[in-house]
């Protein structure tokens, strides 16, 4: 690659340009090695940190379930017909024992204390209540963040609908957007329970179909209300307790997942900020700078190589100008066959005055 004139075609098979047109290449191939490298969402976990498997990955991993929303309604019995309470394993504690002997705060809840609660009822039974104050009780003794470091990731919505008893009274961790938040009226309970809030969140999985949380504390500042437009991101940790049964805006009964929770965590910052329109255009535009310092520090070095060619020994005798034939009209040509003659005739014919050989003596 050349900048200036030349009266002459170059020649690119010397060894010298052969060597720069194969670092071009070469240049070129890495460029092009990179940004498929670069177009890998894997390659850049080193810098983001590796994904964990969120609900909507698990939910596209599992086979199409159907999901049950209705509510189960209840035959009207007979004037002398009644029914009874379902039976008690054990007796719920008169209070709630949140550490242990050891002084670490015990998370877990006895499964056969919620026997009594069943799925797609309307509302909270009687019989229910006892047991929703216990885990209120049990998650307001423990602090936040040991629920939150205790819990696991909560499954699809899709699995938590369909495999309702399986999750019953296991602490997890929801994500989502809030769309009401308002307050309870608190019944008389054994467990202490003096407030009572209620909120429906909607998580990445759940589509149309909201969760519903009832907890004792609020961060300061939470907005509240029926309606909430800005639907603020909340992060929900708590014990999941039943498909809690509701009648719906349009007047229609169905299911939704219910958790029992210490409070609603609140994330203010990430809604001021606004939202990116791609995760991935930070990382295109660093390729795309990279790409251009590149190219022009090889662009830079061909204009300061072709400089220093220029001002090479090389090059100025390449820029001298041909002689011409006419300033060879005046020289003098010789025949080589007579200078070769002239050479055989000088060695027969010694010069006058020369010693003869002693045998013509």
């Amino acid at each position: 690659m050349r900048f200036h004139n030349r009266s002459t075609t170059p020649s690119y098979f010397s060894r010298r340009d052969q060597i720069r047109l194969f670092r071009l290449v070469a240049a070129l191939g890495v460029i092009f090695l990179a940004m498929l490298y670069a177009s890998r969402e894997e390659n850049w976990y080193w810098l983001t940190g590796r994904p964990a498997d969120d609900p909507a990955r698990q939910q596209a991993k599992e086979p199409p379930r159907e999901i049950d929303f209705s509510v189960k309604e209840e035959a009207p019995l007979r004037p002398d017909v009644f029914r009874s309470e379902p039976k008690r394993e054990i007796e719920a504690p008169e209070k709630v024992i949140a550490r242990l002997e050891s002084g670490e705060f015990d998370v877990r809840v006895d499964p056969r204390l919620l026997n009594p609660v069943s799925d797609s009822n309307l509302g909270i039974r009687s019989d229910e209540a006892n047991a929703m104050y216990y885990l209120l009780a049990k998650a307001t003794a423990i602090p936040q963040n040991v629920l939150e470091q205790s819990a696991e990731p909560a499954p699809p919505f899709v699995v938590v609908m369909t495999e309702s008893p399986q999750y019953r009274g296991k602490l997890m961790t929801v994500k989502g957007s809030l769309k009401r938040l308002q307050t309870l009226p608190v019944e008389e309970n054994r467990y202490g329970v003096e407030s009572l809030y209620e909120g429906w969140f909607f998580s990445k999985d759940s589509g149309t179909h909201p969760w519903r949380v009832l907890c004792t504390q609020l961060p300061p500042g939470i907005p509240t209300g029926n309606d909430l437009a800005d639907m603020p991101d909340v992060q929900i940790t708590g014990y999941y307790f039943k498909k809690y049964g509701y009648p719906s805006a349009a007047g229609k009964l169905q299911t939704a997942p219910l958790l029992i929770a210490r409070q609603i965590r609140w994330f203010p910052t990430a809604k001021q900020t606004a939202p990116s329109s791609s995760g991935a255009v930070k990382y295109i535009v660093s390729l795309f700078l990279v790409i251009s310092i590149t190219l022009a520090f090889l662009i830079w070095r061909f204009m300061v190589s072709d400089q220093k060619f220029a001002r090479s020994r090389t090059a100025k005798l390449m820029q001298r100008p041909d002689m011409s034939m006419d300033s060879l009209k005046d020289i003098k040509t010789v025949d080589i066959n007579d200078v070769l003659k002239q050479m055989g005739q000088q060695k027969e014919d010694p010069p006058a005055g020369s010693d003869k050989p002693d045998n013509q003596k």
